[in-house]
């Protein structure tokens, strides 16, 4: 079964339909430790992806901290980039040799920068290579852009940060370095530096997350992060030897949909040289048992608008839009959808019912389930409930995670009302709850809907076990 994959990792073949295209940038971001034996700007002189430039992360860079690489100044990054003809806007494709060791770091810094359409691409240069695929020994010259740097702070954990954070333990620690060093059984590559590990912190070795040089599917990255002992449901601080593998991890993160993470770009560089930080040896602390099924609570609101939208919206420009009503939608795709929608959200209750209890809900005469495709790929659903001749339910409404961003959101939700108005019920209700996208009673209420009460929820997590085995089952 191949599973699900991330939004953010790219297909040599996609890369190679669309080298040259405008807007259209590839990256070379190659950096190796000594004891790896390569040289990234080596090996880019001698055939590198055609068009690509080269992005030394020890020349973009703030030199000035003592430490390997440190992330610059949002104003040098953006001269520095700019001069690689890179600006914000453009869709930008990062790799690295071997596929994940490099490449996300410097993903990372460009979405911290404010890029927004950033992607790794899937095999690396190894894999291009592998497979025949183009290249070239010509050195660029691209036209210096402008990059307008959008830099969110959030994103990077500074030392004093992280010394609260392991002095109180109220965010977690995953740690990308090799389990050995993690545990301090393996020296570190840089000299004069302690071996072991932060107080509280869970090995996650970045090495884990990828084989063959591609990133593994979401279902294994998430049992991997539980079976550490990290709960997706709370913040996760990444931390590695020098700021570099730490990226691997957020890259994986933000896959599985967890935005609340941020890099501790000082990493082991800075806590292991110091004299009087803490530094604990031996494997990670016990996973509590309960860790990831305690249930959550939630404050729902119910809302409900008495007459039809007002506000018109253009169809969106540049993207291929459908909106297509389903008759009997097989279970498996249900499924399918509500996975892709709302596991950020723990939309959980439908994909635990059994297929009869499913299908007596969903094939329902009074139920109708419409699906949005962008570019001709599923991209969004909602689901509306004809409960009387006066009142119609939006049961569920959302969008895959990689069609956030795009513009659509808002189009959609109209679409979405305009298809519940439809029937001339006298009110159409919505509820939704502080696990949902956080922006999502602001957007009902933008749109004419008022609350009409609220209360307490408790909701279960689903186990990875459990997720797992409800894939399986669709197949």
């Amino acid at each position: 079964m191949s599973g699900e994959r991330s939004r953010f990792v790219v297909s040599a073949d996609w890369v190679e339909k669309n080298l040259g295209a405008p807007g259209f940038k590839v990256v070379d971001a190659s950096w190796y430790l000594p004891a790896q034996g390569r040289n990234g700007a080596v090996e880019y002189a001698s055939g590198h992806i055609p068009g690509a430039v080269f992005f030394d992360q020890d020349v973009i860079a703030d030199t000035t901290t003592g430490l390997p690489h440190s992330l610059p100044s949002p104003s040098f990054f953006a001269q520095a980039v700019g001069q690689l003809g890179i600006s914000a806007d453009d869709t930008i494709v990062v790799y690295d040799g071997p596929g994940f060791f490099s490449a996300p770091r410097v993903w990372w810094m460009f979405r911290v920068m404010g890029a927004r359409r950033v992607y790794v691409l899937d095999g690396g240069l190894d894999g291009w290579k592998a497979e025949g695929r183009p290249l070239e020994t010509d050195l660029p010259e691209p036209a210096p852009v402008t990059f307008e740097a959008r830099f969110d702070r959030s994103k990077l954990t500074s030392f004093d940060q992280m010394s609260e954070i392991a002095d109180s333990g109220d965010k977690q620690i995953a740690d990308a370095r090799p389990a050995g060093r993690f545990t301090g059984e393996e020296p570190e590559p840089r000299a004069g530096m302690r071996s072991g590990h932060m107080p509280g912190a869970r090995s996650v070795p970045a090495a884990s997350l990828s084989e063959n040089g591609r990133l593994k599917d979401l279902a294994t990255l998430r049992s991997i992060f539980t079976n550490a002992g990290i709960d997706l449901n709370n913040p996760v601080v990444t931390s590695c030897g020098s700021g570099v593998t730490a990226a691997v991890v957020t890259l994986a993160l933000e896959s599985l949909g967890h935005s609340d993470s941020s890099l501790y770009d000082g990493s082991w560089s800075e806590w292991g040289s110091k004299s009087d930080t803490p530094v604990v040896t031996g494997a990670a602390e016990p996973i509590a048992a309960s860790m990831a099924t305690a249930p959550l609570t939630a404050h729902v609101t119910r809302l409900e608008m008495t007459s039809p939208p007002k506000s018109s919206l253009p169809v969106p420009v540049n993207i291929q839009t459908a909106i297509m009503r389903t008759h009997e939608i097989p279970l498996p795709f249900y499924r399918f959808l509500h996975r892709q929608v709302g596991a950020r959200w723990h939309w959980y209750e439908r994909l635990r019912l059994p297929d009869d209890q499913l299908k007596s809900i969903i094939h329902h005469q009074k139920v109708s389930i419409s699906v949005l495709y962008v570019n001709g790929a599923p991209a969004g659903f909602y689901e509306l409930s004809q409960e009387s001749d006066d009142l119609v339910e939006l049961s569920y409404f959302g969008l895959f995670e990689h069609a956030l961003g795009l513009g659509i959101g808002k189009w959609f939700l109209l679409q979405c009302l305009y298809a519940a108005w439809s029937t001339n019920p006298k009110r159409v209700t919505v509820t939704t709850n502080s696990l949902d996208h956080p922006r999502a009673l602001q957007l009902y209420q933008q749109f004419g809907f008022s609350p009409v009460g609220t209360y307490e929820a408790l909701v279960d997590p689903m186990t990875d076990q459990e997720l797992l085995a409800l894939m399986k089952r669709d197949g």
